[in-house]
Formats: structure tokens, sequence, C-alpha cells
């Protein structure tokens, strides 16, 4: 008897009921069947993880890059967060060959800044994240919550932080889902614009801290200067030029030193000038006489209360501008930071 194959036409009623059947059997089986996506936390509750940061010790590489400037790499060391307290950290900028060109340091208690080049450390307190701004960040800004996508490897939720106000600087945080560390930051200006943006390369988490590996070893002969404010000299010359007293502030986020003071001359005045820098990005305080006027082409002036009075905030293309009156001087803040954090140097300017 000759044996006979049966051949199934593409076109015909069995071929129809056997992908019909298959397709029943891809959408039914749950093996089959699509992923399901992560139900999204509530924003605030992962909010308040970013701002805890994460509990493990860990280290990785940054890249880092604000405005039009060129990207910098930086590794990044920190221990476990004690319970109430500032985790002791190191972070390091290095060039291609990965050599060392600035290194940041802090105990918890205090903050070390060290250029190589020019052999010099800024010392000062430790800046820490202080509860009180932790809770005006929840009032400062209109938060939401999506999937983000892998960084460094890792799951994330993308956060995005608008500010009430319409003028201030926003944030993109992508925060590893779980170990709440922030893998991705972006600072958006109100028109849309991306102005700076950090992002972990690579990231590993320990069980164990290595304090030695943490600690600031200066090379030998390295001038000591203070963080926040100018040496007694400059502060005399400051004085004498501008015919007011200068002030400081006594608070700035973690890795701000005092790059530099410059006298800026106005008809028949000076303003003051002080560079503040965390490597990547910088700040500006102004200090002028009351009747003098600083144009720096701010957009969308509008009134807002400090604890000390009445003043503006505004922005323009290097950042937030934050501007008040304090012991008849004139002050304003420029910088690529959050309305909370600008008001919170502000209060802390002496």
């Amino acid at each position: 008897m000759r044996r006979t194959t049966s051949v199934i036409q593409p076109g015909s009623l069995l071929a129809a009921g056997l992908c019909g059947a298959a397709l029943a059997l891809f959408v039914l089986d749950p093996a089959w069947a699509a992923p399901k996506k992560a139900a999204l936390p509530e924003a605030s509750e992962v909010l308040d993880d970013a701002l805890r940061g994460p509990e493990s010790p860990f280290d990785g590489t940054v890249s880092v890059r604000a405005g039009k400037g060129k990207t910098k790499k930086m590794a990044v060391r920190c221990a476990r967060v004690p319970a109430g307290g500032n985790p002791s950290c190191r972070r390091e900028f290095v060039d291609a060959k990965g050599a060392s060109l600035l290194v940041f340091a802090t105990d918890g208690s205090k903050e070390w800044v060290f250029d190589k080049k020019l052999n010099k450390v800024w010392e000062g307190p430790a800046s820490g994240y202080p509860e009180d701004l932790k809770k005006a960040v929840r009032t400062h800004y209109r938060v939401s919550i999506s999937t983000g996508a892998r960084v460094a490897g890792r799951e994330t939720w993308k956060l995005e932080l608008k500010p009430r106000s319409g003028v201030g600087v926003g944030r993109r945080l992508w925060v590893d889902r779980d170990r709440r560390l922030v893998l991705k930051d972006e600072s958006i200006l109100p028109d849309g614009t991306v102005a700076a943006r950090s992002r972990f390369s690579r990231v590993s988490f320990r069980e164990d801290d290595d304090p030695a590996a943490l600690r600031l070893e200066p090379a030998p002969g390295a001038v000591l200067v203070g963080r926040l404010t100018p040496e007694p000299a400059v502060l005399s010359k400051v004085r004498e030029e501008t015919g007011f007293e200068p002030r400081f502030p006594s608070w700035l986020p973690t890795g701000y030193v005092l790059e530099g003071v410059e006298l800026i001359p106005h008809k028949d005045k000076k303003i003051l000038h002080c560079r503040y820098s965390d490597g990547a990005h910088a700040l500006s305080l102004f200090q002028f006489p009351p009747r003098s006027k600083l144009d720096l082409g701010t957009k969308d002036r509008r009134e807002v209360r400090l604890a000390s009075g009445t003043g503006f905030a505004s922005w323009t293309e290097d950042g937030g501008v934050l501007g008040w009156s304090a012991g008849g001087t004139k002050l304003v803040l420029v910088a690529l930071l959050g309305p909370e954090v600008l008001e919170h140097i502000a209060e802390s300017v002496r």
C-alpha cells in the first residue's frame, strides 16, 4: 500500500483552525503572555527614598555635564549611611587616563576638596541634606512618577519634579528601584532645556565599608583654606573697595567651594562677585549697594517670601535666580539648583 503525506494548505480550514488554536494558547497561557509591568509606587515614597539615599555602601563611575561644557568623569565611593547622619564619601574627577584631578571627601562631619594641580585643600563643615530642606522639596514641586529606562544595567523609577512657581529649575531623577540611589539626574530650565546631566555608567553595591578607601591624602605642603569664605586679606580689600560688609553663606550643597572673588566696576560703585563651584557646576553670589542694578537678563520675575523678607525669583540660561536685600545690601544668587536649595542658601547668608 502506498503511503501518503497529508499537506495542510495555507488557505485551508484546518490551517485556520490550527492557527486560531495556537493564538488562543499564546493569549491564555501565562507562560506565553507578555510580562506584566510593575505597578507604579507612590511618587512621594520614591522621592523620600531618593532623599534618604542608599543604605548599602557603593562605588561607581559617573559622567557629568553642565551646559555646553565638556563631559567629565567622576569616580564615586560611599560608605554605609549612619542612622540620622551623613555618609562618608569620596568623589574624584579623573582625566582620560584615569589620573586624579579634583578630590572631594567627607567623613560626615567635615568636608575637604583637594585640587591636585593647585596643591590646595578647602576645608569646612559637611553640608549634608537638612530635614527642613527635604520637607521643602515636597512643597516646592509637583512630583510625578513613571517607569524609567535602565541605567547602569539597573531598573529605575523616573521622577519628574516641576517647580510650582513656574520659574525655578526642575529635575528628572532616575531612582534605583531596589537601592534608592539616584542613578541619573537632569536639571531642567523652565523652557524645557536640559541644562545639566549626571549619569552612572557603572555601579556596584557592597556589604562592608572600607574607611581607608575614603580617606583624603593631600600632597605635602598643600595650602589649607576655608571652604565658603575668603582669606582675611581678601576680606579686608573687599570692605575697603566696596564700602559695605560682605556676606557669605554658611551652607552650600556638598562639594561646593569658594573658587574666587572679583570686584566688578559699576559706575562709581563696585559689585562683589563670589564664585563657587563643585568641579562641574557654578554658583554665583553677587552683592552690591541698594541703588545699583545688576542686569543678568532674567526672565519671568516673580515675588517670593523669605524668612528675611520679600525677594524675587527668576531664571536665566545659567540657572535659577534668587534676589533679596539684607543689611542695606542687595544680594543675588545664580545657580543650576532648585528653588528650595536657593532659598536655603539665602537663609544661611550672614
